[in-house]
C-alpha cells in the first residue's frame, strides 16, 4: 500500500500520517502527499510584548506575526518549497487543497537605527507575506474568491467529487501564463478551482477548498480530555485514501492528448449518435442524482435508526442522546436541560407520574466510579432547591463500563462505593448495554405492556443495580 501522508491536512485515520507545516520534516518515505497551506494548524504566534512601535501582532490592518515565529515562517516555507519540489520532480504525485488566503506581515531581521542617545530610535523592518508563500510554484497566481458550487470537469476527480461533494467549497481561484488542466470550475466555468499539471516526471494536483474539521468527525474523551477521530470521519478517511492513491495511478497513466479546440463543439460537426447518446447519458446522470438524493436520505434515518446502539459503546454527549432516545422507547419524556447555571444530562418524566434525573458516563476499562455518582448527586440537590420543584426528583446513574469490548466480556459495572452510595440515597444504577437489550425488544415487537415492566423495575429497584425483567 502506498504511504500517503497529510502536511498541514489532517487525515481521518488511526495512523500517524499527520505532518505539521511548522516543521522541517521529510517526505523522503511518502509516496503520496496533501499538502494544506492552511497557518491555523501551526504554532506561529503575532504577540511580541516588546513590540510597542506598532501595537501587538498588528501592521497596517494585518497581522503581524511576531520576531520568532517570522524567522520560523521565513525557514519552513523555504523548506517546504524545496521539499516539494523535489518531491515532484522524484515522480510522485503532490495533491494540495486551497485553503484561505491570508496576507500578513513579518519581520525581516533588518532594522534602521537613528538619533543618539535618549532619542535612539530603532525601526524593524517587515515585509508581506502570504501562506501561498510555502508553495513554490512562482508561475501560479492565488486570488481569493468565495462559493459553494464547485463542479467538477475531468474523470479524473469523478469519484472524489462524488464522496465528497458536501464538503468542498472554494476559497481561491487559480490563474497562470501555462495552460493549467482544469478539473475543477465554477458553476459556469469561468474560474478555475482545481487543475492538475505535470512537472518533470511527478503531477500536482490542485484541489478546492475541503477539511474534516467539522465536529461532527470528532469525539471527545472526557476522562483523558482528548479529541478522537468518529468512526463515520475514519471511514471517510479510508475512502479518502484510496481516492487519492486511484487518481495517482489514473493520472500516471494518461497518455497525451491534445486537447479540444474550441470550434469543434459548434453544431456543424456534431455526430447524430454522439448527441443521442449525450441525451442518455444526461438522462443517467439525473436518475444518479436522484438515486443519490434518495440514499443521502436513508442514511439519514439508517444513521437515526441505529443511534440506539451508542448505548453500548459510546461515552460523553453520543452515550447522553443515546440513553434518551432508549427512555423515549420505554415511555418516558426525556431531555437535556441546561438553563445556564444547572445542566443535567436529562430529566425525565414517567408516564406513571415518577420524575427522576439521569447522569451518563462511559469508561474504556473501568467501573463507573463514585465521581459522576457525586454530580447525579449535586444535580438532584440544585434541582430541589429550584422555586417550581416541590418534590425532590429521584436519581438514575446510566454507566456504560468497558465500552469498547463486546457487553458479553464485561465484567465490570460500578465500584463498591458507588453501590453503597446508591443504596443509601435510593438511587438506580442502570447498565446502558442492560438498557439496549429491553429497548430493542420494545422496539421490535412494540410491547407497550414489557416496556411498563421495565420502568416499574425501575423504580421498584431504585438503591441498586437494576435487573430488567425478561421477555417472554
Amino acid at each position: 500500500m502506498k504511504e500517503v501522508k497529510g502536511i498541514g491536512f489532517d487525515f481521518p485515520s488511526e495512523d500517524d500520517d499527520f505532518i505539521r507545516l511548522d516543521s522541517f520534516s521529510s517526505l523522503a518515505d511518502t509516496d503520496i502527499a496533501v499538502f494544506s497551506p492552511d497557518l491555523s494548524t501551526t504554532k506561529y504566534s503575532t504577540y511580541d510584548s516588546g513590540n510597542s512601535f506598532w501595537g501587538s501582532g498588528e501592521y497596517e490592518g494585518k497581522k503581524l506575526y511576531n520576531k520568532e515565529s517570522s524567522a520560523l515562517i521565513k525557514e519552513h516555507s523555504k523548506h517546504w518549497q524545496k521539499e516539494l519540489l523535489h518531491f515532484i520532480e522524484t515522480g510522485r504525485t503532490l495533491f494540495i487543497t486551497l485553503p484561505p488566503k491570508h496576507d500578513f506581515y513579518i519581520y525581516t531581521g533588518k532594522k534602521d537605527i537613528s538619533g543618539t542617545g535618549r532619542n535612539q530610535k530603532t525601526t524593524h523592518h517587515v515585509s508581506p507575506f502570504s501562506n501561498y508563500d510555502f508553495l513554490p510554484f512562482s508561475f501560479m497566481e492565488y486570488h481569493s474568491a468565495t462559493g459553494k458550487n464547485v463542479i467538477p470537469k475531468s474523470d479524473l476527480v469523478n469519484d472524489l467529487f462524488k464522496h465528497f461533494k458536501d464538503l468542498f467549497s472554494y476559497e481561491v481561484y487559480l490563474k497562470s501564463p501555462k495552460d493549467l488542466k482544469g478539473i475543477f470550475t465554477t458553476k459556469n466555468g469561468d474560474r478555475i478551482l482545481g487543475a492538475s499539471l505535470k512537472i518533470k516526471d511527478g503531477h500536482v494536483v490542485f484541489l478546492p477548498y475541503f477539511d474534516f474539521k467539522d465536529s461532527k468527525f470528532t469525539k471527545y474523551e472526557e476522562e483523558t480530555e482528548e479529541e478522537y477521530w468518529a468512526d463515520e470521519a475514519i471511514r471517510l478517511g479510508k475512502i479518502l485514501t484510496n481516492s487519492l492513491v486511484s487518481i495517482d495511478k489514473s493520472i500516471k497513466s494518461e497518455k497525451p492528448k491534445t486537447p479540444k479546440p474550441e470550434w469543434i463543439g459548434l453544431e456543424e460537426y456534431a455526430l447524430e449518435n454522439a448527441n443521442e447518446t449525450k441525451k442518455y447519458i444526461k438522462k443517467i446522470e439525473r436518475e444518479i442524482e436522484k438515486k443519490n438524493n434518495d440514499l443521502i436520505e436513508l442514511n439519514k434515518v439508517l444513521e437515526e435508526q441505529e443511534s440506539l446502539k451508542g448505548l453500548l459503546y459510546e461515552t460523553g454527549k453520543p452515550l447522553e442522546l443515546a440513553v434518551l432516545k432508549g427512555l423515549r422507547i420505554l415511555g418516558y419524556i426525556a431531555e437535556n436541560y441546561d438553563d445556564g447555571e444547572l445542566e443535567l444530562d436529562q430529566i425525565i418524566l414517567s408516564p406513571d407520574g415518577y420524575r427522576y434525573i439521569g447522569e451518563c458516563e462511559g469508561k474504556d476499562n473501568k467501573d463507573i466510579d463514585v465521581s459522576k455518582f457525586r454530580q447525579l448527586l449535586d444535580g438532584l440537590n440544585a434541582d430541589f432547591e429550584k422555586e417550581d420543584v416541590i418534590e425532590k426528583a429521584f436519581g438514575l446513574l446510566f454507566g456504560n463500563p468497558q465500552r469498547l469490548i463486546s457487553p458479553k466480556e464485561r465484567t465490570l459495572d460500578f465500584t463498591i462505593k458507588c453501590k453503597s452510595g446508591a443504596k443509601r440515597e435510593k438511587i438506580g444504577l442502570i447498565r446502558t448495554s442492560d438498557l439496549y437489550g429491553v429497548c430493542k425488544i420494545v422496539l421490535e415487537k412494540n410491547d407497550l405492556e414489557f416496556a411498563k415492566k421495565c420502568r416499574d423495575a425501575i423504580h421498584n429497584q431504585l438503591g441498586e443495580v437494576i435487573v430488567f425483567p425478561t421477555y417472554e
